[in-house]
């Protein structure tokens, strides 16, 4: 009998479906030569992401993949120090070139883990004094040496990578970024314990930045970090200068067909920002703020992005209702728009819904009242999901509001509620709901009280609910009572805990609901999948 034969087409596409379960791609290794050729470029795509202590040893693999000068720089730093298992006057060389199937280069991941290999096998503490300006450098130009495969490029700028690059030829890797999809550049006001502000050389950073301008103009997604890891220490405040933040306004500009663009903690020129990207308005579809700063900033540049479909505000300040007039003019169509924890005005929030909403699939905001919920249900004709964070507790005459919704799923997080508002909540859902997320951040005895008046006093008929709840027999009567009222039309529920250890009676009722038509699911899986961006 012939045995089944499958293709090398075939068993590389099975490969690739195991791209994330790297313990049974390891297991593929082992196979013969041709399943070890076509697994070690999906295992050193991104080998340093989610990497535990016993797999510090890439860094072991990487010195193998050194070059005669870098294994010479390496050997001049540690001195006298040595390393077990390596012996420097011995050539090595490994069965395969592993960096140059890296595609996911961030500087920050790799440092850290290069570090944690040296601190366990090196014992002299004077070598950990050199690690972030001598030696890891030494690592982190090999491996964009030889990268050739490289799609995402995560750049973190400070006070140790500057010093990194300082006598690195970028134009030599150029040919390595034209496959870049992501670039992300980090300035972070990072300091290794032991050194001094003096060390900083503005030069490299200037040198490095007119270098990423020339050779990196294909990405798609562009993230730019201006962020402060020690918010609250004002001796460490971060600077950025001027002249860097015209340097990333050209960035922006040079890009071919930029899609995605992200920016953080931007408190000056954010009108130059907006202004470069103008540049990408033939392809720009997404765009995300965090922490910045609108204060004197013309929106009125958002409207020249005629293919925008997606926009974000996180943390940001100083938008005013006068701001947002010139939005009533927008050229753009947007999907979704979702506001959070965003210092300014609920009214703003509001207008802005009133000029965007027109298309809006998706919206998420916060701290509902009355003139948002009225906006929301007058201006949004064409929403399918609404996410509403509740952080403050709610005037209940706003939730009666909810009966003239016109979106078809509703997710709502509560961080301050009552008895009372799931009650108005369950008696004023609009017809139109078919699905509906609940989340609580209240303990489970008082959460069981609050979804058992919402499911006890709710008359529409949900195909899903979603309840970050967990299975117990109480509440199982309750869901099962609701599907009797409902006429069998609920065919989803979420919950939380599924893997917990049923008794008899729960089992039983489990399997009642299940033979009903209900599937369940977990409270998380289906929550992510709807609630996050679609881009």
């Amino acid at each position: 009998m012939t045995l089944p034969y499958l293709t090398d087409d075939c068993i590389y596409y099975i490969l690739q479906h195991l791209q994330d379960d790297r313990l049974t791609l390891f297991k593929c290794l082992l196979v013969n030569r041709f399943w070890c050729k076509s697994t070690i470029p999906l295992l050193y795509a991104n080998p340093f992401a989610n990497i535990t202590e016993k797999n510090y040893s890439i860094t072991l693999t990487l010195i193998l993949c050194f070059n005669k000068a870098e294994i010479l720089q390496l050997k001049n730093q540690l001195g006298s120090n040595q390393i077990n298992n390596i012996n420097f006057d011995k050539e090595h060389k490994p069965l395969f070139e592993y960096p140059k199937y890296l595609e996911n280069y961030n500087n920050n991941t790799i440092s850290s883990v290069i570090y944690k290999w040296f601190v366990k096998y090196v014992s002299d503490l004077s070598i950990f004094k050199k690690l972030y300006y001598e030696i890891i450098p030494i690592f982190l130009q090999s491996i964009l040496r030889q990268s050739r495969n490289i799609k995402q490029l995560d750049i973190s700028i400070n006070l140790f990578y500057k010093e990194s690059f300082k006598n690195f030829n970028f134009q030599n890797f150029t040919s390595n970024l034209t496959k870049l999809n992501l670039l992300s550049l980090n300035f972070q006001n990072f300091q290794p314990s032991g050194t001094d502000h003096s060390t900083v050389n503005e030069e490299i950073e200037q040198e490095f930045l007119r270098n990423i301008t020339n050779i990196c103009t294909n990405a798609s997604k562009l993230l730019i970090k201006l962020a402060r890891p020690y918010q609250h220490d004002t001796s460490n405040d971060l600077i950025i200068t001027t002249t860097t933040l015209e340097k990333l306004c050209t960035i922006i500009q040079v890009q071919n067909k930029l899609k995605m663009f992200k920016i953080w903690d931007c408190h000056s020129l954010l009108n130059d920002i907006l202004l470069s990207l103008e540049f990408q308005k033939h392809s720009l579809v997404y765009v995300e703020f965090t922490a910045c700063d609108f204060s004197n900033v013309s929106l009125k540049r958002f409207n020249y992005l005629y293919n925008l479909e997606y926009l974000k505000f996180e943390y940001c300040k100083g938008i005013l209702l006068n701001q947002c007039e010139s939005l009533n003019f927008s050229s753009f169509k947007l999907k979704e728009l979702s506001f959070k924890l965003n210092y300014w005005n609920v009214d703003v929030t509001s207008l802005m819904i009133k000029y965007l909403g027109a298309s809006l699939q998706r919206l998420l905001v916060e701290t509902p009242t009355k003139s948002l919920i009225e906006n929301i249900s007058m201006y949004c004709p064409n929403l399918i999901f609404l996410k509403i964070r509740i952080c403050l507790r709610v005037d209940l005459s706003v939730i009666q509001l909810f009966k003239n919704l016109r979106t078809r799923i509703l997710s709502i997080t509560t961080l301050y509620d009552t008895d009372k508002f799931f009650i108005n909540l369950a008696n004023n859902i609009s017809i139109n709901i078919g699905k509906i997320f609940l989340f609580s951040y209240s303990r489970n005895s008082s959460k069981f009280l609050k979804f058992k008046e919402f499911l006890e006093n709710c008359h529409n008929r949900f195909e899903m609910i979603s309840l970050n709840y967990i299975i117990e027999l109480e509440f199982l009567k309750i869901v099962l009572n609701y599907i009797e009222r409902s006429n069998n039309s609920l065919k989803v529920l979420g919950m939380m805990k599924l893997g917990k250890e049923l008794n008899d009676e729960e089992l039983k009722l489990l399997n009642l609901i299940k033979a009903k038509g209900v599937e369940i699911v977990h409270y998380n899986t289906i929550y992510h999948d709807l609630c996050k961006f679609a881009f």
